[in-house]
């Protein structure tokens, strides 16, 4: 198939597998650095607080960003 009658779809097909890729690097980046910090006695109170910040930004639940992301990987599957 050439460039010109290829699907559209596949496009985006493209980019969300390397949103996701990307995404995962992001999580395991996330883990590391918790790691990290839960060595020193005051790392444990800065996650919460980022935490706590973070959902302030998105205005919704973990559960919730949880929920979405299934959705999209269910969708993604199908």
């Amino acid at each position: 198939m050439t460039h010109e009658t290829e699907d559209p779809r596949l496009g985006l097909i493209r980019a969300f597998d390397e949103l996701l890729r990307l995404y995962r690097l992001l999580e395991k980046e996330n883990a590391l650095l918790r790691e990290q910090l839960r060595r020193h006695a005051v790392g444990e109170m800065q996650i919460r607080e980022t935490e706590r910040a973070m959902l302030r930004l998105r205005g919704m639940a973990p559960d919730d960003i949880l929920e979405r992301l299934r959705a999209l990987l269910a969708a993604r599957a199908s």
